[in-house]
């Protein structure tokens, strides 16, 4: 008992543990665990090269869809950022046109304002007279347009027409 005992002892003197660490990726672990493997045989080697090429193929079908999908949202979004930048040219020269409107209405209402304070018979006088010229002007007009236009009898109708767009929109035509 001694002697094996000793021997051991001996073995565990002899035992690096860092010599064995860093020797475990020399040893096969699997071979020294279960044994020698079968040896493989040619038709291992002809289904692993052949699932290996259909692999391949399917990568290279699902890499050539994946292009052209990808084409195809390149000119989508260079499409939308198009419409965007003239969107956004179109919103700027508006709100640069309601700047223009605004100001006039204020002028105009404030001349209004000014014209209604001033209590003034005259004012109401010359607007009046405006509005009655305005309309002697547009039957004037009209009837010289119908005798020019020749054949209408005298006479000219102009009919409109009113079509709701919804969301607010009204259509207008002429007939």
């Amino acid at each position: 008992p001694r002697a094996a005992a000793a021997a051991a002892m001996s073995r565990k003197a002899d035992y690096n543990i860092r010599e064995r660490v860093a020797n475990r990726f020399e040893v096969d672990q699997r071979q020294a665990l279960f044994g020698k493997a079968a040896p493989k045989r040619a038709s291992d080697d002809q289904y692993a090269a052949y699932s290996r090429e259909m692999l391949e193929r399917q990568n290279d079908a699902q890499i050539e869809d994946l292009e052209s999908k990808v084409g195809i949202l390149k000119d989508l979004t260079e499409g939308i950022g198009s419409e965007v930048r003239k969107s956004n040219a179109l919103l700027d020269a508006m709100g640069l046109d309601f700047d223009k409107v605004g100001g006039l209405l204020k002028g105009t209402m404030g001349q209004l304002k000014h014209m209604m304070e001033t209590k003034s018979g005259k004012h109401m006088c010359y607007m009046i007279a405006f509005v009655v010229v305005l309309f002697f002007m547009m039957y004037f007009l009209r009837k010289v347009s119908a005798v020019a236009g020749g054949g209408r009898g005298g006479s000219s109708s102009v009919g409109l027409e009113l079509e709701d767009k919804g969301a607010g929109m009204v259509n207008i035509t002429s007939s």
